[in-house]
């Protein structure tokens, strides 16, 4: 009479002892995963992780360790889809963020990272550690108020990183700010000696303020530094055809003329040549 309730209890101890064997296979295989990872031999972490998947496909862990494992063989389109699937699991987590932060701008999904970062400063992380990137970021997906408002906190923390001057005068620019990033740029130089791409992002400067008395300062100050730069050739060359002075007109055609073959075709060339000639009468 009591055989049907013996066979059961059973089958119930039977189900328990192999859910429990399996939970401790799979405990076993990710601590095998993440030593692995933690080894270097990230083709058998990924292996191991892999393999873990399949029986535990939400498993955080599995997850992220096949993603930083890919990512550290420079498979960073595999490390991509493992870790976006972990952050749709734990949105939250701060490691799967952080790497977020570092793929992301790989496939230009600046704001993936912009949301990456917010989670960090949410979970504790200081804005500051971040003001250079979240200027950049801005920058990227056209959030130039933003952009500038980064930048400048970034040069006041530590004014002694040229870059945050160049790039926070072309965020400047961008906005139609021209006197200002103009400033910036003198700021630059004047702290870090004359540069190149300095004077030529000035000279743009001038010539969006009209100024074109000094963006041909600004540019023959850029070429004397790097004189190879056929691009700026081209802008000073341009700032001259536009002068009234025949013998600034004729420097420019020399100018295009010796830069013709190098010059992409979208700077029209092939038409500027001839009209300016016939426009001097030669």
């Amino acid at each position: 009479m009591n055989k049907p309730s013996i066979m059961l209890s059973m089958l119930t101890i039977m189900l328990i002892s192999g859910c429990g064997e399996k939970s401790r296979d799979m405990s076993m295989l990710k601590q095998q995963g993440i030593a692995a990872y933690e080894a270097k031999n990230f083709m058998q972490a990924i292996n191991l992780c892999r393999e873990g998947l399949k029986a535990e496909p939400s498993d955080r862990d599995f997850l992220y360790y096949l993603g930083v494992s890919y990512a550290e063989m420079d498979l960073f389109d595999s490390a991509m889809v493992y870790i976006r699937r972990a952050k749709v699991l734990y949105p939250r987590d701060r490691d799967i963020n952080k790497q977020l932060v570092q793929l992301c701008p790989r496939f230009k999904d600046y704001d993936c990272a912009l949301r990456a970062i917010a989670v960090l400063i949410a979970t504790g992380d200081n804005e500051k550690m971040y003001w250079p990137q979240l200027a950049d970021l801005n920058y990227r997906v056209g959030n130039l108020i933003l952009a500038v408002q980064y930048y400048k906190l970034a040069l006041a923390d530590n004014p002694k990183i040229a870059n945050y001057y160049l790039y926070l005068s072309v965020a400047l620019g961008r906005l139609g700010k021209y006197d200002e990033a103009i400033k910036y740029l003198e700021q630059s130089i004047e702290r870090f000696g004359p540069n190149e791409e300095s004077y030529a992002n000035m000279g743009t400067m001038y010539i969006n303020l009209r100024r074109f008395d000094k963006a041909e300062e600004c540019f023959r100050s850029s070429l004397a530094l790097n004189p190879d730069n056929i691009s700026i050739w081209i802008n000073l060359a341009n700032i001259l055809t536009m002068s009234d002075d025949r013998e600034k007109k004729l420097e420019g055609l020399e100018i295009y003329k010796k830069y013709r073959a190098q010059t992409p075709a979208m700077y029209n060339l092939d038409s500027l040549v001839p009209a300016l000639e016939s426009e001097l009468g030669l």
